[in-house]
Parts: C-alpha cells; structure tokens; sequence
C-alpha cells in the first residue's frame, strides 16, 4: 500500500508540472510585478503681476510709451512616484492685460495703442521624470510646450547627477534644447509669416558639504540662440523724428557663472546667499546679488525675507534716436543700462496631517520689483500645497 501510494504521488507531481509547463507564462512572470504609483505631493499656487512703467520700444502714447500690465497666473505641479522613477508635472496658465499682438493683429491694422487693453491666454505643460540608478547616480528627462497668441515654443532635455565622497560631493549637468515657432510682424500690424528661434542651452555645476552646516554651489551654463531673437513689432525712435523697426543680430551666445551658499544659524534660521555673473556677444556684462533670510518662529510656521539686486550696461546698439541706415538697432528697456531691485517677504505653515495626507503646505508673499530706466512690478503670490 505504502509503495503505490508514493508511486502515486509522483505521478501526480509529475502531472502537475508538466501542465504548468505547457501553459503561457504571465505578464508577472515576463515583466516583473507592477510598480505602484503614488502621489508624493500637489501644489497650487496664484500670483499677481502688476506692472507699470515707460519704454521707447512701446507704442502706446508719447515716446517713451506706457508699459502697463497685468498678468494673472495660476499653477498646478504634482509629483509622482513610481519605483525608481520620479514624476514632476507644472502646468502655469498666464492671463495677460496689456499691449500685446492682439492689439495689433488683424487688417487692415488697428491701432496699437486704442486695443492695448487686449488679453491675451498663455499656458505651458513640463513633465520631468528622474531615474534613481542607483544610490549615487540620478537621470533625468524633460519635455514641454508653450502656447500663446502669436506664439509656440517646444523644450526637450537631459541629464544627470552624481555623488561622490558620501554624498559630500555632486556633480551634474543637462543639455536643453528649446525651439520657438512666432508670426512676424511690422510695427504697424501688418503680418509677414513666420519666423524661428532655437536655444541651445548647457549646465555643468557641483554641489559641494563644506561643512556639517554650510552648503557651497557652483555652476556654469552656456546659451547660443539662433533665429529671429526679438518680437519683431518692436519700435525704435529714429534720429529723423520717426519710428523704425527693431534690428537685432541673428546669433547670441550667453554665459553665466553662478555661485550659491547656504549657512544654517544656531538661532532655527537660514541664510541663502547667491551671485551671478553674465555675458554675452552682444557687449551685455551683467552682475545679481541676492540674500534669502529664513527664520523659524515655531514648530509650523517660518518666514522668508530676500533682497536681490541686478545690473547691467546694456547693449552697444541701444539707442533711443538711432540712425535710419543703423544696421543694428533696439529701444529696448531690457538691453538697456539700467540697476534693479527686488524685495520681498513670505510667510509659510506647514501642519502635519495623519493618515494619508502626512503635510499641508500653506504660504502668502509679496515682492516689489523696480529699475532705473522707470519699471515698476509688484507681486503677489499664495500657495496651498499636500504632500502624501
């Protein structure tokens, strides 16, 4: 008895894994199980631009002409999570009041400074995943588009990290490319076609533990730009009494150095301190001085303070009576000689929450921006943000 019944246990078995082998394998068995994804954290938070001021290179009244606008801008970013892959989602939407190709599109043209009051509707999409390789290695990918009236642009990127000496050390760098598709027009609203521009843009920089409290930085980008490089209805103010078009080089290379560092205080507070240095083809030197002072007032709640300052000298071919046989040519405030500066001040909350939702993020800034060659901004922002 005890014979057979072993004989038929092994038959069974036998049976048993040989109907096994014959049926299919699974999607579990090829692929591997499948990764969960979470939501690690969502964001939403609203500014206000308001924007006031004067520029040759605007139409609207006298010369120099009114520079007034608005812009409204909510934005949306989640991240995800999903095994070794890191999601981030941002989603800005741009409702703009103010001089804009909407108030000078259509035929025959109508004037520019009467439709100023247009509004015109931007909005982007940028998701950027990150590959945790390893424990020392990161890899990322970024796509995007932009879309407003009369514009598109599309972005693609990469990059990496790496750490080194226990993390004490990281090094990395990115390549971006960015291609913009605009509409040509003259100043006085007559439309040409199209125009393009490319941005080619790469980063290297290092991060570095200087000590158990102090955090150094230190990188390097170049830009080159290719293309139509303006928006091509500015105007510039000509020796003869008239206006002219813009005139702008066709290629601009950029570089910047940047230099940050952070110091923890023994008083729960932070201070960030950043420095820029620019240059480019176009003769523009440019330096920006910033300092962020954090300060903890209690277990949920801190404050933010910063301060930054910027110049530059501008162009060689900003001229606001340029020559009418100038080859190159700009009124532009922005390639200007000018000094600016921001302030501003944020209060953040951030309450832990049980269960599912583990922190809410709540935050409420003001900044005033202004500059020499008479530009005024001022925002205000808020914020409502949970993280998983």
């Amino acid at each position: 008895m005890r014979a057979r019944w072993a004989l038929a246990v092994v038959v069974g078995l036998f049976a048993c894994n040989q109907a096994r082998a014959d049926e299919p394998l699974s999607s579990d068995a090829i692929f591997g199980k499948p990764v969960p994804f979470s939501i690690e954290s969502a964001r939403l938070r609203f500014t206000h631009y308001d924007q006031e001021g004067h520029g040759f290179q605007s139409q609207a009244g006298p010369s120099p002409g009114l520079e007034q606008l608005t812009v409204e801008q909510p934005q949306l970013e989640v991240v995800a999570k999903q095994g070794k892959f890191t999601h981030r989602l941002w989603v800005p939407v741009d409702v703009i009041t103010g001089a804009s190709a909407d108030a000078i599109d259509g035929w025959p043209p109508p004037d520019a400074i009467t439709e100023a009051s247009h509004t015109t509707e931007a909005a982007s999409i940028d998701l950027t995943t990150t590959y945790q390789r390893d424990a020392r290695t990161q890899l990322f990918f970024r796509g995007g588009f932009h879309i407003e009236n009369p514009f598109r642009s599309w972005n693609l990127g990469v990059g990496g990290a790496r750490s080194f000496a226990d993390d004490n050390t990281v090094i990395a760098a990115s390549l971006n490319q960015v291609f913009d598709w605009l509409d040509r027009f003259t100043i006085t609203g007559v439309r040409l076609g199209r125009a393009e521009r490319s941005s080619t843009n790469g980063n290297l920089s290092v991060t570095q533990l200087l000590s158990p409290s102090t955090v150094g930085y230190l990188g390097y980008g170049l830009t080159v730009q290719l293309g139509t490089l303006g928006n091509t209805w500015n105007v510039v103010p000509l020796s003869d009494g008239t206006l002219g078009d813009e005139r702008l080089p066709g290629v601009r290379h950029r570089h910047s150095l940047v230099a940050r560092l952070a110091q923890a205080l023994p008083w729960r507070g932070a201070v960030k301190g950043f420095y820029r240095f620019y240059a480019d083809n176009w003769g523009v030197l440019a330096h920006s001085i910033e300092v962020q002072l954090y300060q903890r007032l209690g277990p949920w709640f801190y404050l933010r303070a910063n301060y930054r300052v910027h110049y530059q000298n501008g162009v060689a071919f900003f001229s606001t009576r340029a020559s009418p046989d100038a080859e190159l040519r700009s009124a532009d405030s922005d390639l200007a000689p000018f000094t600016s500066q921001t302030i501003g001040i944020l209060g953040a909350v951030d309450v832990p929450f049980a269960r599912r939702i583990q922190n809410l993020h709540l935050d409420v800034g003001y900044e005033r921006y202004f500059r020499t060659n008479d530009l005024r901004v001022s925002m205000y922002t808020c914020a409502v943000g949970f993280r998983f």
